[in-house]
């Protein structure tokens, strides 16, 4: 389940902290809301694998919270939280929760109980293998990418930015979304690996004349794959 991407919502800062680090040290890609403000957008704009959401929570609780993810996300949730009273257990299930955690929990069991519910939702939540843009195929399996039936020779990190556009072509996605969904780490606003990466990229597909697609900058707002003016 390494770089598998968590969407913790806590607002106990301190157990957020010590859920991040564990997690984390589990090779999971975790980010962090104190609330549920902003977490429709977030997920439209980020590649998320499950959800682990408190119920008690600061302006709306958990079940609003689920119920606004349920619209845009048909990956796991997981309710995480201290109470252990049956109704609020069959709320959770009623409003879209795979799973309900009382806390304290054991971090192994923690990690048990996200592994199962990965195992569980990862036939129904793979995404296609394999895009064909026009005459650019990219194969995620196989982790190569051919212009009619010649290859463009791509490096790792290369690659995983060609399937990020790929899969959302015409959309412009942010350095910090493609930081985080390539690299599987925090972006600190700084780090130019991903312009570096993009201009090689560029360069490459720039190689043949008889791809209609390039990467263009969209000033203030990231990259995407778009056709060539």
């Amino acid at each position: 389940m390494a770089g598998r991407r968590i969407l913790l919502i806590e607002d106990d800062q301190r157990l957020a902290r010590s859920v991040v680090q564990f997690l984390e040290g589990q090779q999971f890609v975790v980010r962090h809301l104190a609330d549920g403000i902003g977490v429709s957008q977030l997920l439209r704009t980020e590649v998320i694998d499950l959800v682990l959401c408190d119920i008690m929570l600061p302006g709306r609780d958990g079940f609003e919270i689920i119920q606004e993810v349920r619209t845009v996300f048909d990956g796991p949730c997981l309710f995480l939280t201290a109470s252990s009273e049956v109704p609020v257990q069959l709320k959770a299930f009623e409003v879209g929760a795979d799973d309900f955690i009382v806390k304290p929990v054991h971090p192994d069991i923690l990690l048990a109980r996200i592994e199962a519910c990965l195992r569980r939702n990862f036939p129904t939540n793979q995404k296609k293998s394999v895009l064909q843009i026009g005459n650019l195929l990219i194969d995620r399996s196989g982790r190569k990418a051919w212009v009619n039936d010649e290859e463009i020779r791509l490096s790792p990190g290369e690659f995983d930015l060609l399937w990020l556009l790929g899969a959302n072509p015409q959309q412009p996605l942010s350095r910090e979304f493609l930081f985080i969904n390539s690299l599987g780490r925090r972006y600190d606003g700084l780090d130019r690996t991903i312009d570096g990466r993009i201009s090689r990229l560029r360069k490459k597909m720039e190689r043949y004349s008889s791809l209609a697609l390039t990467v263009r900058t969209v000033w203030g707002k990231g990259y995407m794959l778009a056709e060539v003016r």
